[in-house]
């Protein structure tokens, strides 16, 4: 019995010896898990001296910062100012601040001692006075982009770090603008504009204690920014580069919606195209080498061969894709100048040549215009550029696209300091539940229905466009619109007394909340039938369509959008649900959802966010978006944004498989 007993407790410590040694196994050889403690991004807040607004952008740019990170294999502590500790730091190599204009004098001392110990310092765009002394620097201005372009890539020149791409895309407009004050920071990269002419303003500085960015970093061209993210962190943290290699390599065969190099080669053999086997073969080959160099521990020269490697197999499952002639293929363009500003031409050639067959450029906001409107104030764009509706429909109709003018309700972003002071003057804006005045036209003021209506129907009227492509057509938020003319417009509708305002209609907590929410989401469609009823009348065959949000229902409660009601009852011929993702599965879930809600006749075109705010969507992963749409059984889809970088990313893409053939159009 004590022969058995003994035997049972070894055997119960031998067990527990090799779980603990199984645990320390896959902490040592797990990248994310042996760089948690060794990389910190640290907030600012507002007991730090910064403004709430500033507080909440910071989070948003440390969001894609930490995302950025995660995709060369690292994960980062999240920690803020000013309670960051001593303790917190033992065991980190280089802290991020992402959006710092002012460090706290408890942080501002930890960083000195930090940076003292051979730690290293990764800041973008604010350049607190405390911190610049760290980096060898000093703030001498801060430049707002005085044209369109001004800021579009950072030309890159540092030869004595491993893997530095030469150049990265960035559509930036405002930077700050330093100096080095020692000769060991150096400048290693310049603004350029659009048309590929240095600045002279510099764009990123690298120092013996760390890196200054003079911008945050945005979304486009992710794949060489992150390129140049992980060579800096190797340059500043050698021991960084075998985790940097082991996350290449492992991420050579994730390509789109496959899972693997056997599931990659099933999805190119069924696809029956010989360029795409080749370019598979050649991703082999580049494979087996990266990993031959990785085990000889040749670190530069295995991530190189990685990205080769990935590169031929994104490559082969481009050429495996489809191309259906009978989908609507749309790309929206934010900036209502195509991607080359001054040039519709460029763009609605290269766009037709990839397969697109519908434009959605965003030519008018609530209380400005692109084109010649005789009701909307014009934009700076329109003054520079001239006429950008009249110039996109001559250039797309010799290319078979369909130009569905992109117009932006209720808000009032870009409008002139005037127009906006006069809406105000009118208490024709919106008011927060708190009372705060928003630049937004509140929906229920007639005046400003109208003003949509006319705004509208002045461009159906006046250009041969094929349709009318709504935007903003919602409230801002919950926090929405809770005016004094509100107030009598819903207490009329609905003939309620009401003695606490807002108090008494706030989301969740009011009497008549869920009253209310049905009001608010009745003022939009409003305008929603009254455009469908006008636009039928005056041009029976335009089409109109609306950018929406994709979760439904919820988006009817928070921003009083029932895009669902909309389709049932006829209004729109087609909607864009903004599935804006990276998550494969997300993005099927919400649009299975979308699909089985909506009534036949009504097409979606599930939005894809390539380069939506802190998006970090690959090419792959856009087709793959694509690729998912049409096996749920989508009409088509459509691209968020068309820009210079979706130009030399995504459209390759789309030419070699998805739009190979001339797509006819959608109607």
């Amino acid at each position: 019995m004590f022969l058995t007993q003994t035997t049972h407790k070894v055997c119960c410590l031998l067990r527990i010896l090799l779980v603990c040694l199984l645990f320390w196994c896959v902490g040592e050889h797990n990248p994310a898990v042996s760089q948690q403690a060794q990389i910190a991004i640290v907030l600012p807040t507002a007991t730090s001296g910064v403004s709430e607004g500033d507080v909440q952008y910071a989070r948003s740019v440390a969001k894609r910062f930490s995302r950025m990170l995660s995709m060369i294999g690292f994960t980062a502590d999240i920690l803020e100012d000013p309670s960051l500790s001593k303790d917190q730091l033992k065991s980190l190599k280089l802290i991020v601040l992402p959006l710092n204009p002012v460090v706290s004098t408890q942080t501002t001392r930890l960083l000195k001692n930090f940076v003292a110990g051979g730690g290293k310092l990764f800041v973008t765009y604010s350049l607190a006075d405390t911190v610049a002394p760290l980096l060898g620097l000093r703030q001498t201005d801060w430049r707002k982009a005085e044209s369109p372009g001004q800021f579009a890539s950072i030309a890159l020149r540092a030869p004595e770090i491993p893997d530095m791409p030469t150049s990265i895309r960035q559509a930036s407009w405002n930077i700050t603008v330093a100096t080095p004050t020692t000769p060991q920071t150096k400048v290693i990269g310049y603004w350029h504009n659009t048309a590929g002419e240095s600045t002279r303003l510099p764009a990123l500085f690298a120092g013996k204690s760390g890196v200054f960015f003079s911008h945050i970093f945005l979304p486009d061209d992710i794949l060489t920014k992150t390129r140049m993210l992980a060579a800096l962190l190797g340059h500043l943290v050698p021991e960084f580069r075998g985790s940097l290699t082991k996350q290449a390599i492992e991420t050579m065969t994730t390509v789109g919606h496959t899972d693997g190099l056997e599931a990659l080669a099933t999805f190119v053999r069924k696809s029956g195209v010989s360029s795409a086997a080749d370019a598979l073969e050649t991703g082999k080959r580049l494979m087996e080498k990266a990993h031959a160099a990785y085990n000889s521990q040749a670190y530069t020269a295995a991530i190189t061969t990685a990205r080769a490697s990935r590169e031929a197999f994104s490559g082969a499952y481009f050429l495996s894709q489809r191309s259906l002639e009978t989908e609507g293929r749309a790309v929206w363009n934010h900036s209502g100048l195509g991607a080359y500003p001054g040039d519709w031409e460029r763009s609605a050639k290269e766009l037709a040549a990839a397969g697109v067959n519908m434009i959605l450029p965003n030519m008018a906001w609530a209380g400005v215009a692109h084109y010649a409107s005789k009701i909307l104030p014009h934009s700076k764009t329109f003054t520079q550029y001239g006429d950008q509706l009249s110039q996109c429909v001559a250039a797309a109709r010799p290319y078979g696209l369909e130009v569905h003018v992109w117009k932006i309700t209720w808000n009032l972003e870009g409008a002139p300091k005037e127009f906006i002071e006069k809406m105000r003057k009118e208490r024709r804006t919106q008011v927060s539940g708190t009372g705060k005045p928003l630049n937004w036209l509140c929906p229920s003021h007639p005046k400003n229905v109208q003003l949509e209506l006319e705004s509208i129907l002045e461009i159906a009227m006046n250009y041969d466009i094929d349709g009318i492509h709504l935007d903003y057509i919602r409230y801002p938020g919950s926090h929405a619109c809770y005016c004094e003319a509100c107030r009598k417009r819903f207490t009329l509708a609905t003939r309620q007394q009401i003695d606490e305002w807002p108090k008494a209609v706030l989301p969740e907590t009011g009497v008549y909340s869920d009253q209310y929410i049905q009001w608010r989401s009745q003022q939009i469609t409003r305008l929603v039938r009254l455009l469908h009823k006008r636009l039928r009348e005056a041009t029976p065959n335009i089409k109109l369509s609306a950018a929406v949000f994709g979760g439904y229902p919820a988006c009817v409660t928070s921003i009083g959008q029932d895009w669902i009601a909309w389709a049932k009852a006829g209004y729109v011929d087609f909607v864009c649900p903004m599935n804006y993702t990276e998550d494969a599965n997300y993005f099927t879930g919400l649009l299975a959802n979308q699909l089985a809600l909506m009534p036949k006749g009504v097409a979606i075109y599930p939005g894809i966010g390539a380069t939506a705010t802190n998006s970090l969507l690959t090419p792959d992963g856009v087709v793959a978006q694509i690729y998912l749409a049409r096996n749920l059984g989508a009409s088509g889809w459509t691209i968020f944004d068309y820009s210079l970088d979706i130009s030399e990313t995504v459209l390759p893409a789309l030419r070699a498989g998805v739009g190979k053939r001339k797509a006819a159009p959608p109607y």
